[in-house]
């Protein structure tokens, strides 16, 4: 069979261009080059992102950790696990504990820290304890120096510096009345701390009120609860305004000293005058800190006191309070929701719950029917005092204060009289179980 090469040649189709079809071949090539380059570059870009992902999925792991319930139990839930030795006589779940709060490098989380009951009795152990903490994770902090672990600690901490403390919005002191090496250590591990990022700050036992202005000058801007409690007697007889500092965020005051100390009128109105958010203020107990003054601000400062209509506690002391009886009675009616009072010519004392000190609420009234305006009246203010009667001053009143004090104020009495007899009960019955089992032992 003989083919006919001049047909073959003369199809369009079987024409071949070798310089083109060369062309396509380096175009193609050159694609594919460009496309396993592309690839090695997208497999090192995912090997980057994978080792990312590695990264943060054990940051994540980590921080799931902290958000644990276990983690932020109280203070003395959380006291037993700060010795590695008495991990080991832990039940399995105390176990669990210790690991959820290891972090890879061994350090241990702890956001709340207070002071070993035992285990510490050298500055060396006391360093090798804070190194082993993963201190930027501590949120709140109690150091008690009645414990010898507690000082030993604060010499620890002095050393290690406050500025690595960054989460640590709490703390509470218990001076005990030290001095010498325990303040300077504490003088130390406070100057350091991050300014301005303390939300709660109590010192206790302190024997003078300037080492607790040096303790609260740079974090003033922040705190959020003030306490101050137990001075040793003898401190200084007077608050000036470099020992009280301005806190415009305050929520809680508690400045509660062994020793009766004077402050000006000036003075506290200024620092109350100061608080932005009055509204938000619960507390403001200053039992012991008698405030002096002119009359005009005296009236000043109660009219001021009326602004901080959400407290669930006011106590304040004055020489004298130069309060005409209808102002008096005026003050007592602004915290109709406050069913505890006591108010006299140098005292204040308005809150929710009924002071222990107080005779209790069934040696007042027999019965909570007897609880009236006028008898709440009569118990809550002093007129002996003011020099008047309740009779006489009752009938002073308007009409709208007449129904206030019968109806809120004594309402709110009579529910803090039936709770009362109810806790009575409680007791009675448990104490009767108790003789019963004690019995049938």
């Amino acid at each position: 069979m003989t083919i006919n090469t001049e047909a073959l040649s003369a199809a369009p189709e079987l024409r071949i261009d070798y310089n083109s079809l060369v062309h396509r071949k380096a175009v193609v090539d050159s694609n594919i080059a460009l496309l396993d380059l592309h690839l090695r570059n997208l497999t090192r870009q995912r090997e980057q992102l994978l080792r990312q992902r590695t990264t943060l999925l054990k940051e994540a792991e980590k921080w799931q950790k902290f958000k644990s319930p276990l983690v932020r139990l109280p203070f003395e839930s959380l006291a037993p696990f700060l010795r590695a030795v008495d991990v080991c006589n832990f039940s399995a779940s105390s176990r669990v504990f210790h690991e959820k709060c290891k972090e890879d490098n061994n350090k241990l989380l702890l956001i709340h820290f207070v002071t070993p009951e035992r285990g510490i009795s050298t500055v060396h152990e006391a360093r090798s304890f804070i190194d082993s903490l993963r201190v930027e994770m501590v949120e709140t902090m109690h150091i008690d120096a009645k414990k010898q672990s507690g000082r030993l600690i604060m010499e620890a901490l002095a050393s290690k510096g406050g500025a690595f403390f960054t989460s640590l919005v709490s703390i509470h002191i218990s001076a005990a009345a030290q001095t010498g090496s325990f303040l300077k250590s504490l003088f130390i591990f406070m100057s350091h701390l991050p300014h301005n990022k303390l939300k709660s700050l109590h010192l206790s036992g302190f024997l003078t009120i300037r080492h607790v202005a040096i303790l609260t000058w740079n974090q003033a801007q922040s705190l959020e609860h003030f306490q101050v409690d137990y001075f040793v007697n003898g401190h200084e007889p007077e608050i000036l305004p470099e020992y009280l500092p301005p806190m415009p965020n305050l929520r809680s005051l508690i400045y509660d000293v062994a020793d009766v100390c004077e402050i000006s009128a000036d003075l506290v109105i200024d620092r109350l005058s100061q608080i932005t958010r009055k509204d938000l203020v619960t507390s403001i107990y200053l039992p012991h800190v008698q405030i002096l003054g002119e009359t005009n601000k005296i009236q000043q400062l109660v009219n001021l006191i009326k602004e901080f209509s959400n407290v669930d506690q006011i106590v304040v002391r004055f020489r004298h309070l130069p309060l005409s009886v209808g102002e008096i009675v005026r003050l007592r009616e602004a915290f109709a929701k406050l069913p505890a009072c006591c108010i006299s010519d140098h005292f204040i004392v308005v809150q929710r719950n009924w002071c222990t000190w107080w005779p209790a609420l069934p040696d007042v009234w027999d019965a909570p029917d007897r609880i009236t305006g006028l008898s709440v009246f009569r118990e809550q203010i002093d007129f002996d005092s003011l020099g008047t009667s309740a009779t006489r001053e009752w009938l002073k009143l308007s009409t709208e204060q007449k129904e206030l004090w019968s109806t809120t104020i004594a309402s709110r009495v009579i529910e803090l009289y039936l709770d009362a007899p109810q806790r009575r009960t409680t007791m009675r019955a448990a104490s009767g179980n108790s003789a019963i089992r004690a019995s049938s032992v």
